[in-house]
This record gives C-alpha cells, structure tokens and sequence, in this order.
C-alpha cells in the first residue's frame, strides 16, 4: 500500500471540528484541509441553514429562530447518517459550549475519535473580516435579514442589526468556541497569508 493509501487507510472513523468565531476564515480553512485529504468529506451546518431558508422562509426573528433549531436537529441527523459509514468527515462552523454534549453523543456512539481545529485570531481583525464577509454577495442573504421570501426582494426593514466591536467580542466569549472534543489544535488566523499550511498539515499527521 503506498503512502497515500495508508493514510487514507487511517482516516477512518474520524470526525474534524473546525470552529472559533465568526470571520476567522473557517470556510475558506476547510476547504485547504478538503483539498489536502480527499478522503474528508464535509457535512455543513451552514449548508443546512441555507437550505432551510430557501426552503421554509421566515417573517420574524422568532420564526428565524426556530427554523435555526429545526436546521440544526437536521445538521445532527445527517452528520449521524454519515456517521454510520465510519468514513472521516469535516464539520466547520462556530461550534461552542452548547453544541458540545450532542457532538460528544454522537462521536461516543459511532466510536469516532475527533480533532478541534480552533481558528482565534487578534480580534479587531477577525471583527473587520466577519463584516466584509457580510457585505459579499456571496452571503446568503437568510443570515443578515429577520425576514426572508424565497425569491423574494430582501425586506430592507428587517436587518439584522450588525454588532459593535465591544458586542462581538462580549458574543465571542460568552459562547466559548474552545470545546475541546478529542485533540484540539489552535491556529492564529490572524495572517491568512502568512498560515503555514505545511505545518498544520504535518501537525494533523501526528495527530
């Protein structure tokens, strides 16, 4: 069996965790360790989300709000279906101290060994990311609205509104993304340029 195939080999019932808060890059991370691994295979809560945005649309911040709950029992059964292949998957989103008892359930039940990949980051700079992030048009417009029609204009009288610097930080910290489930790997986005990915790679090798 050659190297790749060994290390295919390997990644069997293992579940990656890439979470920290919001506008540290997560997505675009994932996608260097999709492309690096091609025996990953990434199950998005974001994806789920959207979907159900697309799906059931929404005409308050209440109605938001549970169609995020029923997104998330969504996100939990499918990760679970897959789960139950045993093949090594990716989970990114910002996963905190209240998604941690259901992940750990489901990593016990299917016997999976997890690694935390916790993007942090000096904090101005992830704030400035995460507000340029909402300004793309690539942002589904579900998350920044408190009304949303599928295919309908965005209802400019329903924004969500955007959080300070001083609330952001408070947000961060209150919902505490280092949910140590299995090995857990820190990485200072700060620099999305100057990540050595080389080295996160051969970190994860180990691990």
């Amino acid at each position: 069996m050659d190297a790749g195939g060994k290390k295919e080999a390997r990644m069997k019932n293992i579940l990656l965790i890439v979470t920290g808060c919001p506008g540290s890059g997560k997505t675009s991370f994932s996608s260097k360790l999709c492309a690096h691994y091609p025996a990953l295979s990434l199950v998005s809560y974001d994806a789920v989300k959207e979907e159900f945005f697309d799906r059931y649309g929404f005409r308050s911040a209440a109605e938001k709000e549970q169609l995020n709950r029923w997104s998330l029992q969504e996100f939990y059964a499918r990760l679970d279906r897959r789960m139950d292949t045993g093949e090594a998957l990716l989970i990114e989103y910002p996963f905190c101290r209240k998604h941690r008892a259901d992940l750990e359930a489901l990593l016990l039940r299917h016997r999976y060994a997890a690694v935390t990949i916790l993007l942090t980051g000096d904090m101005h700079v992830l704030y400035e990311r995460g507000l340029r992030r909402d300004r793309s048009a690539a942002r589904h417009p579900g998350h920044l609205l408190n009304a949303y029609r599928p295919g309908a204009a965005p209802e400019a009288a329903a924004p969500v509104p955007s959080m300070s610097y001083e609330q952001f930080v408070s947000f961060c910290k209150e919902k505490d993304y280092d949910i140590r489930l299995g090995h857990t790997l820190s990485v200072d986005v700060t620099s999305i340029q100057a990540l050595d990915y080389g080295q996160i790679f051969s970190q994860l090798d180990r691990l």
